[in-house]
């Protein structure tokens, strides 16, 4: 029996991997009766389980079991975690996912052929969760229900659950373009949230977790998925109360909902706002006066001095947190850098070390003036004509910031735009992005993204703010470190901030 974790040989009455320790059954989707990965159809019910594909090689290949699957890094954060695996209070949020009507959806299909149509939806639901360090420990048949907040212990676990929430949707619409469902009455997934107490029972060392809440607020979170339609997100004041100024959301009014006594106020999810950090959540509600630092700002103006000059500076604060970091960072910004300036922000959070490049993508994003609403088209005709009135020879680096941003086109839609004037060289371009192997497009981005920084300050002074390092993924280090080799000869002051305990280079 293989391991399609690590891909061990095990013997054929193993329940655990030899190797890696995952757990070789998976629960049937109508009784929940473990069988073996080998099995095609549950022994107790008889409902499909499995079926093999056939690889290029000849190798029987499967997709992992939705309620066994978890992804390495995230497993070996929990093991790891002081006090994960030990029974205590936690506040989190409870996320509950479901496709909507799918027993009308699925209503005469060949069992296997509606396994077909339900994998991919939970598949892309778990990748919503994980990508926010949530934890998936239930699977519901055509459903989910998720943690944030345990067994990793998360402040912002509020935030990440609606960041969670609305990229499962985002998702969700993605898969429906690629299938061809464009019926109003077809996939649609429903989402409630809550937020509230729990108690972690146990967690044992195949991460199979065990969750029991306390009060309603597992409930509460089951009746906001049950009232949620098709692509809506709804979620109660506790939840609201935790992610306010962060997300957009519409009030529906006080619902009643089955088992609760009194109606209950709820929320309809709608998006987020440009808030990334609490400071710019309280910046919306109003600021308290900023007093003293008049030391901080005096060298902030020596920097910006010797900067405009074409020596570039770095700025480095550092400070626990609470003490003021970000504050002054905010009125550097925006009392203190001269009209000429360009300043370009890069917030760091604190799940964004899951993601490459997540500070600097914000980061284009505020470059290029791309909204949360802009179409992948809208978006290359931004970055194309940007970077062309820029400098003509940035050419080569339109591909891979395009790809950053996600809109890079494939040969086809790219071969597609007319072949006269600048778009021949972009097409071209593109297409040896499309050939470059994975280490040399990262050498390719990394190099795109300097010249576009280094070319950019040639026109005008640029105040580039990264903060938070202490959050910062692998490539966007990577991108700063081979930044600061440019900086001496660039008007470019690159201003940072973070915690003790982070070492840069």
């Amino acid at each position: 029996m293989i391991c399609l974790r690590c891909q061990h040989e095990n013997s054929p009455d193993s329940i655990f991997c030899d190797e890696c320790g995952n757990r070789l059954e998976t629960a049937c989707p109508q009784c929940g009766e473990p069988n073996r990965w080998s099995a095609k159809y549950c022994k107790i019910c008889g409902q499909a389980i499995h079926r093999a594909e056939m690889g290029s090689a000849g190798t029987a290949q499967r997709v992992p079991s939705p309620d066994t699957y978890l992804p390495k890094h995230l497993a070996e954060k929990i093991l790891a975690s002081p006090g994960a695996l030990e029974g205590e209070r936690k506040q989190v949020t409870v996320l509950f996912a479901d496709i909507r009507e799918s027993t009308r959806l699925i209503d005469g299909r060949d069992p296997e052929d509606a396994q077909k149509m339900i994998d991919p939806v939970l598949h892309l639901m778990m990748e919503s969760v994980h990508r926010y360090e949530g934890t998936v420990n239930q699977v519901l048949g055509d459903g989910i229900m998720a943690l944030f907040g345990a067994p990793l212990a998360h402040e912002d676990h509020a935030l990440r659950a609606c960041y969670a929430a609305l990229a499962m949707q985002e998702e969700m619409r993605r898969h429906r373009r690629q299938v061809g469902d464009l019926d109003d009455l077809g996939l649609q997934i429903g989402i409630g949230l809550n937020s509230g107490e729990v108690v972690v029972r146990s967690i044992g060392n195949d991460l199979n977790i065990d969750y029991s809440a306390l009060g309603q607020t597992t409930h509460l979170a089951a009746r906001m998925q049950e009232l949620a339609g098709g692509g809506v997100i709804l979620m109660t004041t506790a939840s609201l109360r935790e992610v306010e100024g962060f997300v957009e959301v519409k009030s529906l009014g006080a619902v009643q909902a089955k088992g609760v006594s009194r109606p209950i106020d709820v929320y309809e999810l709608v998006g987020v706002t440009s808030a990334r950090t609490r400071l710019h959540a309280a910046v919306i509600r109003g600021l308290t006066p900023f007093v003293g630092r008049k030391t901080e700002i005096d060298t902030f103006n020596k920097f910006l001095e010797k900067s405009a000059a074409g020596r570039g500076q770095i700025l480095s604060l550092v400070g626990e947190p609470g003490m003021g970091k970000s504050r002054l960072v905010y009125e550097f910004m925006h009392s203190h850098v001269p009209q000429d300036w360009l300043v370009l922000e890069a917030p760091s959070v604190s799940y964004g070390k899951a993601t490459p490049y997540f500070p600097v993508i914000e980061l284009l994003r505020r470059y290029f003036e791309i909204g949360e609403a802009s179409g992948d088209e809208s978006i290359r005709e931004k970055v194309v004509e940007h970077i062309l009135t820029l400098d003509e020879m940035l050419k080569p680096a339109i591909a891979p910031i395009l790809a950053l941003l996600g809109v890079l086109p494939d040969r086809q839609e790219a071969g597609s735009h007319p072949t006269q004037g600048p778009w021949q060289n972009i097409v071209e371009s593109i297409n040896r992005f499309h050939d470059m192997e994975p280490q040399q497009r990262r050498r390719t981005t990394l190099d795109a993204l300097k010249r576009l920084m280094i070319r950019e300050s040639q026109k005008q002074p640029l105040l580039l703010v990264f903060e938070d390092l202490h959050w910062i993924d692998n490539e966007t280090q990577a991108f700063l470190d081979n930044l600061v080799e440019s900086l001496p000869m660039a008007r470019t002051l690159l201003l940072v901030n973070y915690r003790p305990g982070y070492v840069h280079n």
